[in-house]
């Protein structure tokens, strides 16, 4: 074994079941032991609340739970709501909404809780989170810098879910490749430190890099702020696109009155244009506070590291008898959602229409069925077109 994969699972070992809680596996012998091993169990994944005091949240993950399944070759039905769907985890009488459904004999699918929560929890998380951010920056830039902060293993999967929520770039070179855009950075201060100063690391960049990239500084390494932005402006000009401030939070003094510092001396020299990014320990709160002075957020840490959506598993009925364990919605459930009213509904799942409690109109069912005796039976779509779908519920989006 590469000793740099010993503490990461590879996807057999995922596949194989490896990755379970040991519980699900004595609890496979015992039912294979009694002849419970038959038994078939319609099971939900539901969430109990929102992180950071969310309202409503970003539903990321199912692709990869779908091909998890497939994979591993389980004849079971699954169902769930759309990935890039946002919505709130109860519905309109406050029952849990269930995400995702898996229909079939237990003991098969029963070892694949563990890995299936991890995939949907992390993922949804990093995607609420910055969906959240997407919303508090309105139109201005964001991009997402927070591979750094978690194993390189995972860093596409932190990418892909800010590039869903709408993050505007990422500078990780593998998720670029994966998502098909170009990756996007600045040039860090390890360049300015061994090349001399701003001058000279910012000649550098525009002599040697492919013009095609934009020339953006990173003006707070030696001086201030200010005197850096005026050195790289002065060293290549009109080429000159951007700066960005990551000002340790021990100096950065009064961020406002320096921002404004660097706009007025730009002004004066014409360079209004110039785009000005913060970066360097952003939250939304600091979004929020920055906004209308900048031009675009470089985000790390409140991204990649964020509280996971605390999604759990069910078992809700065995061979068509209802059952469930305290503290649960008992029963198997659709998701009825109201365009109008904008309202969800759980409803029992055999029931051929479900009615907004509102205006009485026939609601979308949301529960699709995406997996059939272990096949999927239908097209998956591409990240661009999950983008999409988010944008578009963003654009009437009330609250998150």
């Amino acid at each position: 074994m590469n000793e740099m994969e010993k503490w990461t699972a590879t996807s057999e070992e995922i596949k194989e079941g490896k990755t379970t809680d040991v519980y699900f596996l004595r609890t496979i012998q015992c039912l294979d032991k009694d002849g419970f091993d038959k038994i078939k169990a319609w099971a939900e994944v539901t969430t109990g609340g929102i992180p950071r005091d969310g309202k409503q949240l970003l539903f990321l993950g199912l692709q990869d739970v779908l091909n998890l399944f497939i994979e591993a070759k389980l004849s079971v039905d699954i169902y769930a709501i759309e990935e890039g769907t946002i919505l709130p985890f109860k519905d309109y009488n406050g029952v849990r909404i269930p995400f995702l459904v898996v229909d079939g004999v237990y003991r098969e699918y029963a070892k694949y809780e563990t890995p299936m929560l991890g995939l949907l929890c992390f993922q949804s998380g990093v995607g609420t989170s910055a969906l959240r951010l997407r919303i508090a920056a309105q139109e201005k830039i964001l991009l997402s810098f927070g591979i750094r902060r978690m194993p390189p293993a995972i860093a596409p999967t932190i990418d892909r879910a800010c590039y869903l929520a709408g993050f505007d770039g990422i500078s990780c070179v593998l998720s670029a490749e994966k998502l098909g855009i170009p990756a996007t950075g600045t040039i860090p201060h390890a360049l300015i430190m061994i090349e001399g100063g701003i001058q000279p690391a910012i000649i550098s960049f525009d002599r040697n890099i492919d013009p095609s990239v934009a020339r953006v500084a990173l003006a707070d390494t030696f001086n201030d702020e200010r005197i850096e932005v005026l050195a790289a402006l002065e060293a290549i000009g009109e080429k000159l696109e951007g700066v960005r401030l990551d000002t340790p939070s021990s100096r950065r003094g009064n961020m406002h009155e320096l921002i404004q510092e660097i706009k007025w001396e730009l002004k004066l020299r014409n360079r209004e244009d110039l785009k000005i990014y913060l970066s360097g320990g952003l939250t939304e709160t600091a979004i929020l506070e920055f906004r209308d002075l900048v031009d675009g957020f470089g985000i790390g840490t409140y991204v990649a590291n964020s509280p996971t959506v605390d999604f759990a598993f069910d078992i809700v009925n065995i061979e068509e008898e209802d059952i469930v364990k305290r503290g649960k919605f008992i029963g198997k459930k659709q998701v009825g959602y109201c365009e109008k009213c904008d309202i969800y509904l759980c409803d029992r799942f055999e029931k051929e229409k479900i009615i907004c409690p509102e205006c009485n109109s026939e609601m979308k069912k949301m529960l699709h069925k995406y997996i059939e005796k272990g096949q999927l039976i239908t097209k998956l779509p591409i990240e661009e077109d999950i983008r999409d779908y988010v944008r578009k519920q963003k654009i009437n989006l009330k609250e998150m």
